[in-house]
């Protein structure tokens, strides 16, 4: 086939006009003869965007309900497939009809159903195939202790939902481990009422060897159709840290273009990178605080006295009869103690009571102070090149000692 479309293509004399319009899925792309690459122009056929879903949406549950003898709702009809619509996006016009078809196929009436099938179908081929995650933010608390960040936030959150150059890009977050930068992540999808994407570049990167780049450019144009929304990219420099060692040139053009991806998506999918450790990923740590790709870098450290106070009234609050006053005391001597580590100590200590059927005391959770003082202190002076890091060249995210 390759031999005699090159012959029609190239008899001379041949008839004028002819055009050949071939249909095929991405990794198609580079099976065409590349003496004949200037012979093709080629399409990118976006994915379906919400408006569009919902009228397939709509199109499809009418044809099951009159093809079951049932009356036509259109106020049901326009209701039920705008709530179906949400779960077919990230998908091709004829995978989203055959999505409705089988999960109606059963009961045409039953929306409830379609939507909890949809919806557990959609969670799981983003997550087999393109490692994402749709993270649950009703279940978050609000952050303590990073007023600043969130200050930020509530300013830009009208742009986040812009699409082109005016668009908030997002933020870098950086800081030590068990500083919060996760659950924040979550906190800030809940703040801004959008919904929070994980997405695991690394896992990306290291799996689908040979399918690697068709899959990045399916995650992109999946982030392009599922927008406006969060998009969190944890740990950084687990993708990009040692990232060309692993199977050379693939790589390297995968890491391009992510770092294009950053720059120049124009859709509004703002960006949340966490970081642990920018020095791990050599040049493309420095690159990554490029205001081309990050609008601002916070650097998220271990909470001041006020913001571990706060934390440890609201966590002893259904375990202690005087929360506020044991939280003062704690937070007195907690000083380098990380989010994780002060919900740690209240929980293990909580835990030990409830086993020896014993009240809740402030010995108890002394104990467990001191037991984890050493650990915290090792972590705490590991990361101190970091803060000196951060300070030079991000915001604070909140209040420091």
């Amino acid at each position: 086939m390759r031999m005699l479309l090159s012959t029609m293509l190239y008899t001379p004399g041949g008839s004028p006009g002819v055009v050949l319009l071939f249909l095929e899925p991405p990794a198609a792309a580079n099976q065409a003869p590349s003496m004949l690459a200037d012979q093709f122009v080629r399409f990118d056929i976006p994915y379906p965007r919400l408006l569009e879903l919902e009228e397939i949406a709509k199109a499809e549950i009418a044809a099951g309900l009159a093809r079951n003898n049932q009356p036509l709702n259109h106020s049901l009809i326009q209701q039920e497939g705008e709530r179906l619509a949400t779960c077919l996006v990230g998908l091709t016009h004829s995978a989203a009809r055959n999505a409705l078809r089988d999960t109606l196929a059963a009961d045409p009436q039953d929306f409830t159903g379609a939507f909890n099938q949809l919806q557990s179908r959609k969670t799981e081929q983003l997550r087999r195939e393109l490692a994402m995650n749709v993270l649950d933010t009703v279940q978050v608390e609000e952050p303590i202790g990073l007023e600043n960040l969130v200050d930020y936030l509530m300013m830009v959150q009208s742009r986040m939902r812009l699409t082109g150059r005016e668009r908030a890009r997002g933020i870098l977050l950086i800081g030590p481990p068990g500083t919060g930068k996760t659950m924040l992540a979550r906190a800030i999808g809940r703040l801004v009422h959008l919904p929070v994407v994980e997405f695991r570049i690394a896992a990306l990167m290291n799996s689908y060897l040979g399918e690697t780049e068709q899959r990045f450019a399916r995650a992109f144009a999946t982030l392009e159709a599922m927008s406006p929304n969060i998009v969190f990219i944890d740990e950084l420099e687990k993708a990009f840290g040692d990232s060309q060692e692993r199977d050379g040139g693939t790589m390297m053009r995968v890491t391009g273009s992510i770092l294009s991806w950053l720059s120049d998506n124009p859709f509004p999918n703002f960006i949340i990178g966490t970081s642990n450790s920018l020095a791990r990923m050599g040049e493309i740590g420095l690159t990554m605080t490029r205001s081309e790709r990050f609008d601002a870098a916070f650097f998220v450290d271990v909470p001041c006295h006020e913001a571990r106070y706060r934390m440890l009234t609201r966590w002893l609050a259904d375990k202690v009869e005087q929360p506020e006053e044991m939280a003062a005391i704690l937070a007195q001597e907690t000083e380098k103690f990380s989010g994780a580590d002060l919900h740690s100590l209240v929980k293990t200590a909580a835990g030990w009571a409830a086993y020896h059927n014993q009240p809740l005391t402030l010995e108890r959770l002394r104990q467990e102070v001191n037991t984890k003082r050493p650990r915290v202190q090792a972590l705490y002076d590991q990361f101190q090149e970091l803060r000196r890091w951060g300070r030079l060249n991000c915001l604070p995210a909140g209040p420091s000692e």
